[in-house]
């Protein structure tokens, strides 16, 4: 896998040269022309031939690490691959936390683009003190880690969740370190 690779527990970690030995100019996404569609732009991607095995392998396994690249397309493309696969089905959301605000609007914004919807509508963002989402609505949503864990006091289990993505983990915030303990002990009652 070019570009893109699981880690497997007891091999070398991520932010370990095992994501890094891979850089070589075909691993490189040039910039894209303007002229390209947002369909086009993301079948460049190098997340973007991985697919298939992205969505079996979180079909099959409760927790799933991907390591990529920066600019590989981890955090826009698979919360949509997720949707359009279904996962956000029968009013279920695939929520993707980000350490910072402003990474979190952001790409909020870029994944409504791509996705072809009004930010705040199939797409949102919550970060203190601003939601741009619709409860009703809203199936693919970006927040900071600190309003998920802070969703955690009211639903424990998180329960309108299918699918929860904690983004740039290795950054190693309190509230990730704090989530990643409470997704350990939901995930016996995730169905």
């Amino acid at each position: 896998m070019a570009g893109l690779q699981f880690w497997k527990p007891g091999t070398l970690g991520p932010g370990s040269n095992l994501d890094r030995a891979a850089e070589t100019e075909e691993n490189v996404v040039p910039s894209a022309p303007s002229t390209l569609s947002l369909q086009a732009s993301r079948e460049r991607l190098p997340i973007f031939k991985h697919r298939q095995k992205l969505l079996h392998a979180v079909e099959k396994h409760g927790v799933v690490i991907l390591v990529g690249q920066t600019g590989s397309g981890k955090t826009t493309q698979l919360p949509q691959f997720l949707y359009e696969a279904g996962w956000a089905a029968e009013g279920n959301v695939i929520a993707c936390t980000q350490p910072r605000r402003v990474a979190a609007t952001s790409v909020a914004n870029r994944v409504a683009s791509e996705v072809g919807t009004m930010l705040g509508d199939e797409v949102g963002y919550t970060i203190r003190f601003e939601d741009v989402s619709d409860r009703e609505r809203t199936r693919i949503l970006y927040m900071t880690d600190g309003m998920l864990f802070r969703e955690t006091l009211v639903d424990p289990l998180l329960s309108r969740y299918s699918v929860i993505m904690i983004d740039e983990a290795h950054e190693r915030s309190v509230y990730t370190d704090l989530l990643l303990g409470v997704l350990k002990n939901v995930l016996p009652f995730a169905s």
